[in-house]
């Protein structure tokens, strides 16, 4: 009996840290456009370089959309040159972000180098990892639920 009980506890604990990767992954991407959104300013960024991510669309559950490591380029309001680099996700059907495509950021003036490349798709991926991590937490509460029903079963038996 005791057995059953910690082979649950570990079984549980187990899928309560794997729900929390995609809850951290979709919060930190709310988190980021909250933050830069609210004390950013806007810029147009030309695209240096795009580098498509190809190991991490595999991964992805958005099997029509690419995922690039863009280089950019903007010019900051006191007229100073920032480079940086980010995470730019987009349909298939648009073309890739080449060089000199134009992309929209926020930088945050304190930081220049601190920017936030505005993407479509951030918004949607961070809620849907949400509702993925707390899909997963439902799942092992069913499981503890059922599993502590079947012990006082046998208990009373």
């Amino acid at each position: 009996m005791k057995h059953d009980a910690l082979a649950t506890a570990v079984v549980t604990a187990i899928v309560v840290a794997i729900g929390a990767v995609p809850i951290y992954a979709g919060g930190s991407l709310i988190y980021e456009r909250i933050a830069y959104g609210r004390s950013g300013l806007p810029a147009n960024a030309d695209v240096v370089s795009a580098d498509r991510l190809w190991l991490r669309e595999l991964i992805s559950p958005f099997r029509r959309r690419e995922i690039w490591e863009v280089a950019y380029e903007f010019k900051t309001a006191q007229g100073a040159v920032v480079r940086a680099t980010g995470i730019y996700t987009q349909s298939t059907a648009i073309s890739a972000p080449e060089p000199g495509r134009k992309l929209r950021v926020l930088y945050l003036p304190d930081d220049p180098t601190s920017s936030y490349l505005e993407d479509q798709h951030k918004l949607f991926d961070a809620v849907w990892y949400v509702g993925l991590g707390l899909f997963i937490w439902f799942v092992a509460g069913a499981f503890v639920w059922w599993e502590i029903r079947q012990a006082r079963k046998k208990a009373k038996a």
